[in-house]
């Protein structure tokens, strides 16, 4: 109880305020506030009378949780399904198609309590210009279906996460998203081995000499895997203290081992460049990480481009395809298209998987032929939507979240340095594999989660006004039980 004629007059304004009609308001709105509160306090009320009201909140987080888990699994899924149903035509996958505008509408249903319009669009205005872009081009695009399809399948995955993020909260998404990425791991260890033809590289598939051997697990390809274990290690490695300590070291060397037995070089590359990107972002002032991390990221960027460009020339004498990737010769056809369509590019979409009317067929010869990705996520976008394409997808999906994030004094130091390395890695891996826009692939889709997580850390308005008010009605009113039931203390207790 509150002692004391003040302390009277306050419990008795706090129960007109927080009187049982606030209460069911609250609850009517609160099921889409942030999770990180919720979930540290789901069951564990002081007073029985507090647990259905916990309970309540947190059934109402039930449908976000599912939404937020099914698409990430279905992104995970996207390669081997894609590899199960005849290879990567532009034709599509109709299973695909199927999950995902039924993901659609159990995103649709999980936000629907606190959507407003605001928060329906959900997009950064970078992004909108970008995807704009994208949609123009099929105006021009040399397949006009199959860049309709790729554009659509794009817009609907980023929406998602953008709706995701900007609904469910921080924490929720990066638990879900931390622990999807361990779990993918630790099921491709099992497919290793009890699967290896589908968990390893083996010799007689129509692959370079290179890749056998590799691990891949379920993924699809060792660059995929790789990826995975990169980004499950920042996870686990940044913002995670209240992680138990056993469950970070397990979980960062199941994913350092796997990566390791993966031989994906651009992933272990780019890890650790973004993990130090995140420790100079936990550990330096904000006016030293806004010139650092850029600098780090710009440094690292154009050596690792380098090394990728030439050193196929130096190892494997004249870039022999049997043996290394020849992401030389790939880009050499790339850029020459380009360089003959700078401004419009072949629309988005419209260069690789379109069949006999693909431009490669025209600009490159021999192994380029038989490719299906340009193994660099901007050059892939530069052929597709030319220069001013290419340059909006950067500016939204690099510049604008990575600068937000450094010029913010608000953002916690955990939270950033891990949203920071997470987008280092991404910008990072798009230099020599694409995952850029590029639909639902596995970097990509995590790229608009990070992007996504920048966001909402960084805007002002992270909820929905009802929202907010509805979380704080609800924490106001569990404030008012527990002091009814604390005990009065006096002076010498």
């Amino acid at each position: 109880m509150l002692s004391g004629p003040d302390g009277a007059n306050r419990s008795e304004r706090a129960n007109r305020s927080s009187g049982m009609g606030g209460t069911a308001k609250a609850l009517s709105k609160a099921d889409a506030y942030s999770g990180s509160d919720w979930l540290a306090k789901l069951g564990k009320g002081n007073a029985d009378d507090d647990a259905p009201m916990l309970r309540s909140v947190g059934d109402r987080l039930m449908p976000l949780r599912i939404a937020i888990i099914a698409l990430i699994s279905l992104v995970m899924l996207g390669p081997i399904m894609t590899n199960v149903e005849g290879g990567n035509g532009g034709d599509g996958s109709a299973i695909r198609q199927i999950g995902y505008l039924a993901i659609l509408a159990g995103t649709i249903f999980a936000i629907r309590p606190s959507a407003s319009p605001k928060s329906l669009v959900a997009f950064t205005w970078p992004m909108l210009l970008a995807l704009a872009w994208c949609w123009i081009s099929v105006s021009w695009a040399l397949d006009p279906g199959t860049a309709f399809r790729r554009v659509f399948l794009t817009t609907l995955v980023a929406w998602m996460v953008f709706s995701l993020v900007r609904h469910g909260g921080y924490q929720l998404n990066v638990d879900l998203l931390r622990y999807s990425l361990l779990a993918a791991i630790l099921i491709s260890y099992l497919v290793v081995v009890l699967d290896p033809m589908v968990g390893i590289h083996l010799a007689g598939e129509e692959q370079a000499m290179a890749l056998i051997g590799n691990w891949r697990g379920f993924l699809g390809h060792k660059n995929f895997a790789g990826a995975v274990c990169a980004l499950c290690i920042i996870m686990f490695l940044f913002d995670a203290k209240r992680i138990r300590p056993t469950i970070r070291i397990f979980a960062i060397l199941v994913a350092g081992y796997f990566l390791f037995r993966s031989q994906s070089k651009t992933s272990g590359g780019m890890v650790v460049l973004a993990s130090v990107g995140g420790i100079v972002f936990e550990t330096v002032s904000i006016r030293l990480r806004r010139y650092i991390i850029p600098i780090l990221m710009i440094v690292g960027s154009v050596f690792w481009f380098l090394t990728s460009a030439y050193a196929d020339m130096v190892q494997s004498n004249f870039l022999q395809p049997k043996a290394f990737t020849g992401r030389g010769q790939i880009w050499g056809a790339l850029l020459n298209y380009a360089g003959d369509h700078p401004l419009l590019g072949a629309g988005f979409g419209s260069f690789w998987n379109i069949e006999g009317s693909s431009p490669v067929f025209e600009y490159g010869h021999g192994y380029v032929t038989k490719i299906t990705v340009g193994h660099s996520g901007y050059i892939d976008q530069l052929v597709t939507v030319g220069i001013p394409g290419v340059l909006l997808m950067v500016f939204a999906m690099a510049v604008w979240p990575l600068g937000r994030l450094l010029a913010s004094a608000d953002v916690a130091k955990g939270r950033g340095a891990m949203i920071s390395a997470m987008l280092m890695f991404c910008i990072g891996h798009n230099i020599t594999e694409s995952g850029l826009f590029e639909r639902d692939g596995i970097v990509s889709t995590i790229f608009f989660f990070a992007v996504a997580l920048a966001h909402y850390c960084t805007m002002d308005d992270k909820r929905t006004a009802p929202v907010k008010q509805a979380g704080d009605d609800v924490m106001r009113e569990l404030r008012r039980r527990k002091r009814k039931h604390r005990p009065v203390l006096t002076a010498g207790e």
